[in-house]
């Protein structure tokens, strides 16, 4: 039987690897060891979170810790998904660009938790746009359009975007942000995507290999329609969602905090304000999601509920992403 207060492994000691580490110290889990190859980052984290921290995972006895979080790199999510496999350790791992290790993740029968990150679900204004939809306000979804956008070099400000991982061709942020979006897309619309259409391509000169938007149509599994567009461009942040429904539309904008919705027939829409949450000192997104995401961990570990999001599911979200790619090469329609 684990005692509530687990060990920690966390993997990766970046921006999300630190963001990870807080979150835990909410949840009243201060036994963290980190590692990362990078000793600059390792003395930073002693010093700021009073943490042990390593360079060599083999001199890390697997009797040190009950449970491990990955917040390495995309591309480097499969070793590490192996490596937890093969001590038998729960691990949650950060939103990924690769589906390396998800074949042995989901062939595991083990009963450890393996927890693929699905952070938006636990957004406050994305659970409320729920509420309204899944009330029927708006009726039956029957298309939207979505655009998220944010300058790249301001995604981390302390830090030289072309040095970081989001720039990279592989691992670039709207790779990962594709199937980011999807993630709490999908279950909004209580469907999984179908057909893709569309282009991931490059038109800024914005010195990286990465690509800096797409611009994508989506049919879902249920009929409904999508048109979305993510980039790394904008030199305003925003995220934007419109849903057309049988009996109404919603209209959600991130920072004004408000959701819309009009009603077939009535001339004023019903104005739902949206709480603000509390960024961490140099975001923009709100803290609470992450902590109530690790929380869901937790609560798996400890056997109070299901992890509510798995691998077959967020494969099937980056499959979408494969696709997509494909499609803009081929100028077709790719079914997933």
């Amino acid at each position: 039987m684990l005692k509530n207060n687990l060990r920690f492994l966390i993997i990766g000691l970046g921006s999300m690897g630190k963001r990870r580490i807080r979150n835990l110290k909410v949840h009243k889990q201060e036994q963290v060891i980190g590692f990362d190859f990078s000793e600059a980052r390792r003395k930073e984290v002693e010093k700021e979170y009073g943490i042990t921290t390593i360079a060599d995972l083999k001199k890390l006895d697997p009797k040190s810790y009950d449970a491990i979080i990955i917040s390495t790199p995309p591309n480097q999510h499969g070793e590490y998904i192996r490596f937890a496999l093969k001590q038998k350790k729960h691990f949650f791992t950060e939103v990924t660009t690769s589906d390396d290790g998800y074949k042995e993740a989901i062939r595991d029968k083990s009963k450890i938790v393996k927890a693929p990150s699905h952070t938006f679900r636990y957004f406050l204004p994305i659970k409320m746009v729920k509420d309204v939809m899944d009330s029927g306000k708006i009726g039956t979804p029957l298309a939207f359009q979505y655009h998220m956008g944010q300058y790249l070099p301001d995604w981390h400000p302390w830090e030289d975007y072309r040095k970081v991982y989001f720039s990279k061709k592989d691992t670039g942020a709207c790779r990962e942000m594709l199937p980011f979006e999807l993630i709490w897309l999908t279950w909004l619309l209580q469907s999984p995507v179908q057909e893709v259409s569309g282009y991931i391509t490059k038109v800024s000169d914005l010195d990286m290999p990465a690509d800096d938007i797409i611009a994508a149509n989506l049919k879902f599994k249920n009929g409904v329609l999508g048109n979305l567009i993510i980039d790394v461009i904008a030199r305003k942040p925003f995220r934007t969602l419109k849903v057309l429904g049988t009996e109404g539309v919603l209209e959600w904008q991130w920072l004004q905090a408000l959701i819309k919705v009009h009603k077939a027939g009535v001339a004023d829409p019903e104005l739902i304000e949206v709480p603000k949450g509390n960024p961490h000192k140099g975001y923009l997104a709100a803290e609470e999601m992450y902590i109530d995401e690790i929380g869901a961990f937790l609560d798996a570990i400890h056997g109070k509920r299901p992890f509510p999001y798995s691998f077959k599911e967020d494969l099937q979200n980056l499959k979408a992403l494969y696709s997509l790619e494909k499609a803009s090469k081929t100028k077709k329609y790719q079914k997933i």
